[in-house]
């Protein structure tokens, strides 16, 4: 059986909405308590810089093969718990986040005792089992073969989610934290995804957060403050 990869999902709609947080446009008023370092750096190549906790990172992950994996609003929905629980067990500062169907992006901050590697490490493979998990209560084996078919490592993989590893760049700039807010509310709206109108149509990001003072799906920090 052939799958096609630009619409390896598209079955069995669900939904599921809800969390805190408060945003708007108005000016913030800097938190003392937020630490936040930026220095001038010279970027390079690497793929993963050396963690820092006193620094946010703008960080990129890719669904295997490039696949719309993540298109349907049940795994998105999946996606953001799983940042949720980051967020309110290991402590991670959420600034701004984006789901698309086979990627998502997000501006955050780790623990200094929970590195960027490890938090990643952990996300993925928790999404992984959700995500596989989801597919067998529905029984959609054509994913689940595709899945099984992706695993590059028999001996640790049943099933692959994701493509390797992820990109991270650190933050060095107020305006390169500026720029990055604005790709990750835009995405949604380039002329290959068109899946917004506008960036506050768009629920699986942090724009409302930011455009509308609306809450986010998740609760998250005021890059504002850090302007």
């Amino acid at each position: 059986m052939i799958i096609r990869r630009t619409d390896l999902l598209d079955c069995r709609p669900a939904e599921a909405l809800g969390c805190e947080a408060q945003g708007g446009l108005s000016s913030a008023v800097p938190d003392t308590r937020t630490v936040v370092r930026f220095e001038q750096v010279t970027m390079t190549s690497r793929w993963r810089p050396d963690f820092d906790p006193s620094h946010l990172y703008f960080v990129t992950t890719t669904a295997v093969q490039h696949v719309k994996m993540f298109q349907r609003d049940v795994i998105k929905r999946i996606l953001l718990d799983g940042m949720y629980y980051a967020s309110v067990v290991e402590h991670l500062k959420f600034y701004a986040f984006v789901i698309m169907p086979n990627h998502l992006h997000f501006v955050g901050q780790c623990q200094p005792d929970k590195p960027l590697a490890d938090m990643m490490r952990d996300y993925k493979a928790n999404m992984t089992r959700l995500i596989v998990r989801q597919h067998q209560a529905e029984q959609n084996h054509e994913v689940l073969d595709f899945l099984a078919q992706a695993v590059t490592i028999p001996e640790k993989q049943q099933f692959k989610v994701w493509e390797d590893g992820y990109n991270a760049k650190e933050v060095f700039s107020p305006e390169f934290l500026r720029q990055k807010i604005e790709y990750i509310h835009n995405n949604p709206l380039q002329p290959h995804w068109e899946l917004a109108e506008r960036p506050e149509d768009d629920i699986w990001s942090s724009a409302r957060f930011y455009l509308q003072n609306e809450p986010a799906l998740i609760p998250l920090c005021d890059a504002r403050e850090l302007f």
